[in-house]
């Protein structure tokens, strides 16, 4: 092949196929022939003169919404000429989490099944979530093998499938995530699981517990948290806090706790994640509530012309954005360096749960 028809080839392939495209298509079990992988032109490969085309005979797809087989995985990365780019997607499907299951049942994985949010918008389906593109977006560069070191926490650790997607996703990050459900003695996560199920839920769980990756106690109680944070993380020489993602029980005030708590605690430039934002009777207080009077705090001037009042005055100095997609939000830190509250600054106010008077009655 002249260097004139394998450049053709490999530029037609890169109009015909997105990385993207192939990874999805073959997570998802369809057909035999998935796509062809783009090829830079500017580093070819020895063995430019084959086809890029991926070529796989998939079994039918499994009736576990969360299962996706091993070795169409494993083909699809044997697969590539050149090596893949990072992507929260296919690192998240590697892990088997939901946080990017809508995004497989979204075309029509077998197995998928209506849940209880199912309404006119045929997205808000009780079966996973969107969260690849918002995680690929703000956490790329933390993404790299030579990212500057940091510190990553997680709130709800349940079967440790998303933590293990953040720790192959973000190589250079000191991980840590709280899980009420490990405790041996007192909650039992609310009935969530009985205590001698729980480490049979990751095969990692004993490595996570013993590098003190794990912390098994309240992701809602102040003295608990305090003490993580001052014994844990807070260690002199450790890296800066810069990611918490809050992925527990999904209640609203768990969910507005963990705001209060972390937010002023974590570093510069850093973010807060709440997944699970969607309309159920545990959540909605804090989509409506909590979100609407931080919205108005984003904005807020204090100019004498304009009767109006901060809603969260913890909060709103430490703010410098808020972005959201469906059922995910990130609050984005400042440059304001991270600050130490007391317990009392540490806490959830009482009318964060109660819009009403801070949205409606201020001006």
């Amino acid at each position: 092949m002249s260097d004139v028809d394998r450049k053709d080839k490999i530029e037609e392939a890169q109009r015909s196929y997105s990385l993207r495209d192939l990874f999805i298509g073959f997570c998802l079990g369809f057909g035999a022939v998935i796509g062809t992988v783009a090829v830079s032109t500017t580093t070819l490969p020895e063995n430019i003169n084959k086809t890029p085309a991926v070529v796989v005979e998939n079994s039918p797809p499994s009736n576990d919404v969360g299962r996706f087989a091993p070795e169409n995985r494993r083909q699809l990365m044997e697969s590539s000429l050149l090596p893949q780019p990072k992507d929260f997607l296919m690192v998240a499907y590697k892990y088997e989490t939901d946080k990017v299951l809508g995004a497989a049942c979204t075309a029509n994985l077998t197995g998928c099944k209506d849940g209880e949010m199912a309404a006119e918008n045929p997205k808000c389906k009780g079966y996973g979530h969107y969260y690849h593109t918002i995680y690929n977006k703000w956490l790329e560069k933390y993404s790299s093998d030579d990212a500057e070191p940091f510190q990553f926490l997680e709130i709800g650790f349940y079967n440790g499938k998303g933590f293990d997607a953040f720790q192959e996703f973000l190589p250079r990050a000191e991980m840590h995530s709280i899980e009420i459900a490990c405790i041996e003695q007192g909650p039992r996560s609310e009935g969530k699981w009985p205590w001698e199920n729980f480490p049979s839920k990751n095969a990692r769980y004993q490595e996570y517990l013993d590098n003190n990756k794990l912390h098994c106690g309240s992701g809602t109680d102040y003295d608990f948290l305090k003490g993580i944070w001052d014994t844990k993380m807070k260690r002199p020489g450790a890296p800066p806090l810069k990611v918490v993602v809050e992925d527990a029980s999904h209640l609203s005030d768990h969910m507005a706790k963990s705001l209060f708590f972390w937010f002023p605690r974590i570093e510069a430039g850093g973010i807060l994640v709440v997944e699970d934002i969607q309309p159920t009777t545990d959540a909605n207080k804090f989509r409506t509530d909590v979100l609407s009077q931080i919205m108005k705090d984003l904005h807020y001037c204090g100019s004498p012309d304009f009767k109006d009042k901060m809603c969260f005055p913890t909060l709103q100095p430490l703010l410098q954005s808020i972005h959201c997609e469906m059922h995910i939000c990130i609050f984005e830190r400042n440059m304001e360096p991270a600050i130490e509250p007391n317990k009392e600054d540490s806490m959830m106010p009482p009318h964060a749960l109660n819009a009403e008077d801070c949205i409606f009655h201020s001006h």
